[in-house]
């Protein structure tokens, strides 16, 4: 593949992980007008938020990363794109909790799609040395979305307020609008991207056993990284999620306020973190050091820990927005090597469904159960919406250090894991060569 393909697609990959965000997120900004007309707790937004979106993403991840394993990528993920954005529009029709359930049930089936299939077809294309910088463009997207969600889904619910004669409510307004684009993006992508004319050999299909089986083989290893990033994905969603809630109820914000503020800093920051740490790891990468994930993302999580519980805990709004900028900077350095160590321990046949076990360990724990516990904390035990701040001090800042401890106690697992990979690619590059000699020899 050429150059120019491969940003090409690299491009219109991390255009529509944007738009995705772009579509999870918007939620998190419309909590006010939709428990207001929905009638709905913090609990219940917080299934909304995260048990509906997370309950296909999590479980269908796996037959479709097994897809991606086997079949043409583009495909799938242009079908995600495409569900995913009919399901946010969809969501602009709804009037009920349940009919707003389903439609983010299958906005999470949409995105299941994605990032498996991206993930396998980065790892085709791209060199290992330049794999985390090029997954950190990717993951780009996720702030940019977010961020364009907080900075244009403000200004968009006011217009909607202002100026919307339809008998739609101004929320719902809103999702029509965000996911029309997905629509064309999918389009694009179908015609624009297609699979390598030289895919990465993956050999015959591996059973689910074997697959099962290598994870047992080095169980030390993976149970420690999916769990720190899990709650790592609590400390960064916990903040995507209900920060909007915290500067709304305690520092006042206006909706167009909000936008500007949470939709600057998640862009900014959130770039920044996800470029600085793929910058990091291919530098120690290409230095020798084994464990540069490791160590750039534990010191990520220890750096966000602080700065993230001062600012939830404030009154101070002048002190609450640089903390949450700093805070949020330190905790998106776990996004590119959540990534980047699978695409490089895991054999090709088995990437793309234990990538798809990541995210649902993501999903799942990170996504629900950080948001789900943030809310039960708020309605059960402080049942004051206005003790947010706390709710998400306990969860999202315990998780953060937590989350550090474990990915260094995974260091030396990785070491063996990795020097195990290394020696498979070693003898099978060294079978190829005696293969083409003995041919050439014939």
């Amino acid at each position: 593949m050429s150059r120019l393909l491969q940003m090409n697609a690299i491009i219109l990959f991390m255009l529509a992980y944007l738009l995705s965000y772009v579509d999870r997120q918007i939620l998190s900004l419309l909590i006010d007008p939709i428990q207001m007309d929905l009638h709905l707790g913090d609990t219940q937004f917080a299934y909304l938020n995260g048990l509906a979106f997370s309950l296909l993403y999590a479980v269908l991840g796996f037959p479709l990363a097994s897809m991606s394993d086997r079949n043409p990528r583009p495909p799938i993920i242009v079908a995600g794109v495409i569900l995913w954005s009919l399901a946010t529009m969809a969501c602009g029709l709804c009037n009920g909790f349940w009919s707003l359930f389903i439609c983010r049930v299958l906005v999470g089936l949409g995105e299941a799609a994605l990032a498996p299939a991206v993930y396998s077809f980065l790892g085709d294309i791209v060199p290992k040395e330049k794999l985390a910088g090029t997954l950190a463009v990717f993951f780009l997207g996720s702030f940019l979305g977010s961020g364009c969600a907080f900075l244009f889904g403000g200004s968009l619910l006011s217009i909607a307020e202002h100026y919307n004669t339809t008998t739609f409510h101004a929320w719902q307004v809103c999702f029509l609008v965000v996911g029309f684009p997905g629509l064309i993006l999918g389009i694009i992508i179908a015609i624009t991207v297609h699979e390598p004319a030289k895919r990465r050999v993956a050999g015959p299909h591996v059973p689910v056993r074997q697959a099962i089986a290598f994870f047992q083989n080095h169980k030390t290893f993976f149970c420690l990284h999916m769990l720190s990033y899990t709650l790592l994905a609590i400390t960064l969603f916990s903040l995507f999620s209900w920060m909007p809630a915290q500067m709304m109820r305690i520092h006042h914000m206006t909706h167009v306020e909000l936008g500007l503020v949470l939709g600057g800093i998640v862009i900014i920051c959130g770039a920044a973190g996800v470029f600085t740490s793929g910058f990091c790891i291919d530098y120690l990468t290409r230095r020798g050091v084994i464990c540069a994930s490791q160590i750039v993302a534990a010191t990520g999580a220890f750096l966000a820990s602080g700065p993230l519980v001062f600012s939830v805990m404030t009154s101070d709004r002048h002190l609450a927005v640089p903390l949450f900028a700093l805070a949020f900077f330190f905790a998106s350095f776990p996004m590119p090597p959540s990534a980047t160590v699978l695409q490089i321990v895991v054999p090709v046949p088995m990437r793309a469904r234990f990538s798809a076990t990541m995210l649902f360990c993501n999903a799942i724990g990170g996504l629900s159960g950080g948001s789900i516990l943030i809310g039960m904390l708020n309605d059960k035990v402080f049942q004051s919406p206005l003790a947010i701040g706390a709710s998400m001090a306990i969860v999202a800042g315990t998780a953060s250090v937590l989350g550090g401890v474990l990915l260094l106690l995974s260091m030396a697992s990785y070491r063996s894991v990795y020097a195990a990979q290394l020696h498979q690619i070693l003898a099978h590059d060294t079978a190829m060569r005696h293969s083409e000699m003995e041919e050439q020899a014939a």
